[in-house]
């Protein structure tokens, strides 16, 4: 697997958090193991993350990893777990961000989504409820942190850990919405891409989070692939009432691949199908649904409201195309 280079004797007293892909072996982990192909994509993903963990492990402080080694439909990956290790490591820092902010300016305008994402993950590891620093300079994207803790906490998550998310009786948050979006992403792992897998997952969880698992699902299935356009059919209707929840996460996908300058294959198959219209046309609708969300006291329920207006952007949209075929 080729990914960015790593330095063994620039380590130094990080050697022990070093990450092996043995990690993210999907029969190691219990998940699904077929289809073969599928596995091996999401596999390779998974790793492309790991690879960048290791990557900003290797690099000074104020530098960021060179991720040019890394294929262009994986370094997103490698750079969101660029981001976990960042901030892991700022995080026993008093002297600020660092890591982070040197990452931000190498990567931010190709990875930004990630790159939060990633940061969530450092959030899962120590333990915190709070963002802290982590994403200040965007007040609207840094809420993607809870995305990655919830993915991070549900992808390592034993059958039994896993129970706490289908067990939740206490009242939510806007902010426990996004962690059950980043779950739903840890799920289209976990049933290695299988409409049907997945629905019988969804169904354990709380049902005050279907959209929002749903939401997460089909953003994985978009970003990390690994599936045929029959799938992505059979994924859409599968999601059924929470159709335009899984649109919103589609789209959330065709931006995240817009903004990093390449939009692989399966991300052109798969975002007509769950969103019915072109990847640059889901993209726009991240964008048209963030105005007048933007300044520096962006709350967690702004980022509610944001995924909100996408979902009726996706709902306007089925709604007309199915007058035009009534009229037709």
């Amino acid at each position: 697997m080729t990914g960015p280079k790593t330095a063994p004797r620039r380590l130094g007293w990080r050697r022990p958090l070093v990450l092996e892909h043995s990690l993210v072996d999907f029969q190691v982990r219990g998940f699904a193991t077929g289809p073969a192909q599928t596995r091996a994509t999401l596999e390779a993903a998974a790793g492309s993350f790991l690879d960048g963990f290791n990557a900003e492990l290797a690099t000074a402080p104020d530098d960021a990893p060179d991720l040019a080694d890394v294929p262009a439909h994986r370094r997103g990956l490698a750079a969101e777990g660029a981001a976990m290790a960042a901030t892991l490591l700022d995080a026993g820092r008093v002297t600020g961000m660092r890591r982070t902010a040197a990452l931000h300016a190498a990567h931010g305008g190709r990875y930004a989504y990630l790159l939060h994402v990633g940061s969530g993950w450092a959030l899962a590891k120590l333990r915190r409820r709070r963002l802290g620093r982590i994403g200040a300079g965007a007040p609207l994207l840094r809420w993607l942190a809870y995305d990655g803790k919830g993915f991070c906490e549900a992808f390592f998550a034993t059958p039994r850990a896993l129970d706490r998310w289908r067990t939740h009786a206490r009242r939510c948050s806007a902010v426990c919405e996004i962690e059950y979006q980043g779950v739903g992403r840890s799920l289209w792992f976990r049933a290695c891409g299988n409409p049907d897998r997945l629905a019988v997952l969804v169904a354990t969880m709380p049902a005050r989070h279907h959209g929002d698992l749903w939401s997460g699902i089909a953003l994985a299935g978009v970003y990390a692939g690994g599936v045929g356009a029959d799938t992505y059919r059979r994924l859409a209707e599968r999601a059924a009432e929470h159709r335009a929840a899984a649109a919103q996460g589609a789209a959330f996908g065709a931006e995240a691949w817009r903004l990093s300058g390449c939009t692989p294959g399966h991300a052109d198959v798969a975002v007509p199908i769950l969103t019915g219209v072109p990847p640059a046309v889901a993209a726009q609708w991240t964008w048209t649904a963030r105005q007048g969300l933007t300044g520096p006291d962006r709350t967690a329920d702004d980022y509610r409201e944001w995924r909100l207006r996408i979902q009726r952007l996706a709902t306007a949209t089925a709604v007309g195309k199915a007058g035009a075929e009534d009229v037709a």
